[in-house]
């Protein structure tokens, strides 16, 4: 069976990668492992999701075959999402992605980024439909 991994932290990106890879494993008839921060949500991130409901709640209503992993903070997140890929069969790799500045782009790094540059299967960004893409001069 096909699997898709979702990267989830509760905030508008992860909302949008959540309806995207939950759209995508139903046309493929894949399953779902959704990878979940254990960290409390940043508010000011979190205020894009708009359902209440448990994360687990949520994916048993779509009736996919799923597996919901609850991971510790990391320094860097993008090991848990590069772990997975390498010692589970993991076909597509789904991440919600934000808007940074250049600056918070060289101190934060980028999880995305990194995912995208260093998985050996496929990986989608997914945009909120909120994102604003910066202005070019």
């Amino acid at each position: 069976m096909t699997t898709i991994l979702l990267a989830y932290v509760p905030s508008a990106t992860s909302e949008a990668a959540f309806a995207f890879a939950v759209e995508e494993a139903e046309r493929r008839d894949a399953g779902l492992l959704v990878l979940a921060s254990e960290r409390a949500p940043d508010p000011r991130k979190a205020r894009g999701v708009t359902d209440t409901r448990s994360l687990e709640e949520r994916l048993a209503e779509t009736g996919l075959e799923h597996e919901l992993r609850t991971v510790p903070r990391r320094d860097d997140p993008a090991d848990d999402i590069l772990d997975a890929v390498e010692h589970d069969t993991v076909d597509l790799v789904v991440l919600g992605i934000r808007r940074r500045t250049p600056i918070g782009k060289i101190l934060l790094g980028s999880t995305s980024q990194r995912v995208a540059i260093e998985s050996p299967v496929p990986v989608v960004l997914v945009k909120p439909d909120t994102f604003v893409a910066p202005t070019r001069f």
